[in-house]
C-alpha cells in the first residue's frame, strides 16, 4: 500500500482507543415531533439546496449537454478516484455532503425526531441531494456521472451519522482549510483545489485522557491533511499539523453549540510540516 495512505490510516486506528465522549447536543431533549419546526426545517433545507444550485449554475453548468454518461479517464476507463486533481475533488465531496448531513441532523433533532430517526433522515436526505446532483451532472459533456463522487457522498453522510451514534467518533473530525495567501487557480474559488487541504483531525485529550500529561490542553488536536501542488501535473501533498478543537467550548445553548460545531469544520492556521512531496516546515499552515 502507498505510504501516503498508510499515514492517513493513523487517525482511524486511534478510533479504537479508549475515548471520552462529548455530551450529546440534545442530551435532555424530549422527542416530540413539532409540525411547525418540521416545516421550518424543510423550508431551510429546500432554500439551501436551491441557493447552492443557483450559485453554482454559472460555474458548473454553463456547458454543453449530452445523453446520460459516466465520467471516464483519458484511456476510456471509468473514473473512480484518481484524476487530474489526484482525487482531491472526492475529499471535497465527502466534506460538502458531511456538512449537509450535519445541518439536516441538527434540524431533525430540533424538530423533535429521536437520534435514530434523525440519523436515518440526515443520511438519506444528504446522500439523496448530492446523488441527485450527480445524476444532473451525468447529462453534461464536461462532467458525467462520477462513481467516485457518489461513493464519496455516501462516506460524507455516513461520517456524521457515526459521530452521532458512536461516542469515540466525536473525538475526530473532518475539516477543510483554504490558503488565501496563495494565488488561486484560474477557475472559480470553489474549483481551486490546490488551495484547499482536507483534514482528518483527532483530539488526544478525548482519546487518551488517562494516559496523557496534564499539561496537554484538551482543545489541542493533531491533524493529517491532503492537498495537491499547484504545478501540473498535480502531485499529492501530505501534511501533519496542529489543530484547535472548538467543540471544547462550553455552552448550554444547542444553537450556539451547533454554530461552534460548524465553525469547527474549518481548520484554522497552525504549525505544520509537509511530509510529501519533500519536507517543508510551516510556522503557520493555511
Amino acid at each position: 500500500m502507498n505510504k501516503t495512505y498508510l499515514l492517513l490510516l493513523i487517525p482511524v486506528c486511534l478510533l479504537f482507543s479508549q475515548t471520552v465522549s462529548y455530551e450529546p447536543q440534545f442530551q435532555n431533549k424530549k422527542n416530540e415531533l413539532s409540525l411547525e419546526k418540521s416545516l421550518v426545517s424543510a423550508s431551510l433545507v429546500t432554500f439551501s439546496v436551491i441557493t447552492i444550485y443557483q450559485t453554482g449554475k454559472p460555474i458548473y453548468y454553463n456547458e454543453s449537454r449530452s445523453k446520460f454518461r459516466f465520467t471516464r479517464r483519458a484511456n476510456g476507463d471509468l473514473e473512480i478516484f484518481d484524476n487530474g486533481l489526484r482525487g482531491l475533488d472526492k475529499f471535497g465531496h465527502i466534506y460538502s455532503t458531511s456538512l449537509f448531513a450535519q445541518n439536516i441532523y441538527f434540524l431533525s433533532r430540533w424538530s423533535g425526531l429521536n437520534n435514530k430517526s434523525a440519523s436515518l433522515t440526515s443520511f438519506a436526505l444528504a446522500s439523496s441531494i448530492m446523488g441527485a446532483m450527480e445524476i444532473h451532472d451525468a447529462y453534461y459533456k464536461r462532467w458525467g456521472f462520477a462513481i467516485g463522487d457518489f461513493i464519496a457522498n455516501l462516506a460524507g453522510a455516513a461520517f456524521i451519522i457515526g459521530q452521532q451514534n458512536y461516542p469515540f467518533m466525536r473525538n475526530i473530525d473532518y475539516k477543510m482549510s483554504y490558503d488565501f495567501t496563495k494565488k488561486a487557480a484560474d477557475e472559480a474559488v470553489i474549483e481551486s483545489y490546490p488551495n484547499m487541504t482536507f483534514w482528518l483531525t483527532a483530539n488526544p485529550a478525548g482519546l487518551f485522557e488517562q494516559h496523557l500529561p496534564a499539561w496537554i490542553p484538551s482543545w489541542l488536536n493533531v491533524a493529517i491533511g491532503i492537498s495537491t501542488t499547484h504545478s501540473r501535473p498535480h502531485r499529492r501533498e501530505l501534511i501533519i499539523a496542529l489543530d484547535y478543537n472548538l467543540k471544547r467550548i462550553k455552552t448550554k445553548s444547542v444553537f450556539v453549540k451547533h454554530l461552534i460545531h460548524l465553525l469547527d469544520r474549518y481548520k484554522l492556521p497552525a504549525t505544520g510540516i509537509r511530509l510529501a512531496p519533500g519536507f517543508i516546515g510551516y510556522g503557520l499552515y493555511f
